[in-house]
């Protein structure tokens, strides 16, 4: 049985202490120990599969780059598919069997599927993104391959009102989305972006736009970055409670029961859902 340590939620403001970040060092496949930036992690684990999110950076004095900050870097995301998202400075990235390139801005929301050699030309003088890696053992047959951009501050017309079936509470209806990534290489990995607020669906909404959910993350475990708002995350078992706001990290449990309040007028999230078995 899981314990409440472990069903603790996780979570991270956008600017880590010094003494967590350290140097990125992977073996790369084609060439070997890589050591390049710097990284930190605030969630090191799901509750299945293998389940990693933090930041990464690199600048002037971060290992491996140009003196002006500067940055090649040659990545394959050996470890799962990586699911990027910029939020300071610019980059191109090609895929080097095809040639084909992507420019990379703040709020740029870059699907890197597991396996496919990406060549970064990272602009001085820093760049800082987030990114939450996903791996599996339940192989998709029908896994992606290309590499895929978008911006979470487009407004596509594809919003979607988001229903589900709460287990302890039955059918619920919590504010927008709309789907970036459907699937992936293993298991269940969906992402996307979600709003609630004044005038947005949602079966506990205040006249505020104050939005009150329960969850248990039936899909899988959810790996979020909140974009715009402030929330409260209220543990059940624990009575822990936790606010968030705009540019905190927010990791979510699968079973682990949780009220999540949005907060009035207005708030959205880019989420990352991930479960070590494929879709039903």
């Amino acid at each position: 049985m899981t314990s409440v340590a472990e069903y603790r939620v996780h979570g991270s403001t956008p600017n880590p202490a010094p003494e967590e970040w350290g140097p990125f060092e992977w073996d790369e496949p084609r060439l070997g120990r890589q050591v390049a930036g710097e990284m930190t992690v605030f969630r090191p684990h799901g509750t299945s599969g293998s389940l990693q999110a933090g930041f990464w950076r690199t600048g002037p004095t971060a290992p491996g780059a140009n003196p002006d900050g500067s940055h090649t870097i040659v990545y394959s995301s050996p470890l799962g598919d990586e699911t990027a998202v910029v939020l300071e400075g610019s980059a191109t990235v090609t895929v080097n069997a095809t040639g084909e390139k992507h420019e990379l801005v703040p709020g740029s929301v870059l699907s890197h599927p597991k396996g496919v050699e990406l060549t970064w030309e990272v602009r001085a003088p820093y760049f800082k993104k987030y990114w939450v890696i996903w791996d599996g053992t339940d192989v998709n047959p029908a896994a992606p391959t290309e590499v895929t951009v978008v911006n979470h501050n487009d407004n596509p017309q594809e919003w979607a009102e988001y229903h589900f079936i709460e287990p302890a509470e039955g059918p619920q209806v919590a504010g927008e989305l709309f789907f970036i990534r459907e699937g992936g290489s293993t298991g269940t990995h969906l992402s996307g972006v979600w709003r609630s607020g004044k005038g947005i669906a949602g079966s506990d909404t205040d006249p505020d736009g104050t939005l009150r959910t329960p969850y248990t993350g039936v899909l899988g475990d959810e790996t979020i970055l909140l974009l715009e708002g402030e929330v409260e995350v209220r543990e059940t078992e624990s009575g822990r409670v936790t606010n968030y706001r705009a540019g905190d990290l927010i990791g979510l449990n699968s079973g682990q029961h949780i009220t999540w309040t949005s907060k009035g007028p207005f708030t959205k999230k880019l989420w990352v859902i991930t479960k070590d078995r494929l879709p039903e």
